[in-house]
């Protein structure tokens, strides 16, 4: 755990240069796939700047209705900078909300938008993470393993790294689809990547140790996981379908 690096005088948080460095990165690599889908680099960057503040007030609030015994005695910690005060999913669900918001806005086609946002979704997925690994949020289960951490008086797993690597597996996965990005349907690439990215959700919750129980014991996360890798698969499939007439048609006409 390292949340202050200390450099002369100032004092920067690790948790937030992190997270800066994902988002320049990710940003980096989203530029050069946005023509592909017919966006320019000034609209990709206006809908992520719009993005990330609702993202941010999203994953604030989540976090407080997740978490609001921890704001009770200290209501002014609602806006604090911390970054260790936020809800990852929960940031998520408004940022994407305020996507489609601004797409339509701008008549920009929605699920192009998706794909050419990708590249810095995956980034991010690695960054949040690590992130998460220099403040100690997101913790994992007490555990007596060789890999462990010794965080918050105790040894526990990893979950920070498996995140991370998590998000890495998931970046390899995708990262040949971009030689036939070109070749997919709108929206095919994103929720193939939400899809990838809620079934590693559904694992790594096993090993956290800070999860929000309901229901007698089942893992709130999962539930949403669930909720969304089932989602994003049936879409998946309705999007794969949609192009075979086309393809049978073609074929036919190769036929004759």
């Amino acid at each position: 755990m390292l949340p202050i690096l200390q450099v002369g005088p100032a004092a920067i948080q690790v948790e937030g240069l992190v997270l800066l460095f994902g988002l320049w990165v990710g940003l980096t690599l989203s530029e050069k796939f946005c023509d592909r889908r017919g966006i320019t680099s000034t609209q990709l960057y206006n809908l992520v700047f719009f993005m990330m503040i609702g993202g941010l007030i999203g994953a604030r609030l989540s976090f407080v209705l997740r978490y609001p015994e921890a704001f009770i005695k200290n209501p002014i910690s609602i806006i604090s900078l911390n970054p260790g005060l936020l809800d990852f999913w929960g940031g998520l669900l408004v940022a994407v909300l305020v996507g489609l918001a601004y797409t339509q806005r701008r008549q920009i086609p929605i699920l192009s938008a998706l794909d050419a946002l990708n590249p810095l979704l995956a980034v991010l997925m690695i960054a949040v993470p690590l992130s998460h690994l220099a403040s100690g949020e997101a913790y994992g289960k007490p555990a007596s393993i060789p890999w462990g951490i010794y965080l918050w008086g105790m040894q526990r797993h990893p979950t920070q790294i498996y995140g991370a690597l998590a998000g890495i597996l998931v970046l390899v996965l995708l990262w040949p689809a971009r030689q036939s990005f070109d070749q997919k349907q709108p929206g095919e690439y994103f929720f193939l990547f939400m899809s990838l990215t809620a079934a590693s959700a559904l694992f790594l919750e096993f090993f956290r140790g800070d999860s929000l129980l309901i229901l007698g014991g089942i893992r709130s996360k999962q539930v949403a996981a669930w909720g969304i890798l089932v989602s994003c698969l049936w879409i998946l499939n309705n999007i794969r379908n949609s192009r075979h007439p086309e393809m049978q048609n073609n074929s036919l006409q190769d036929r004759g």
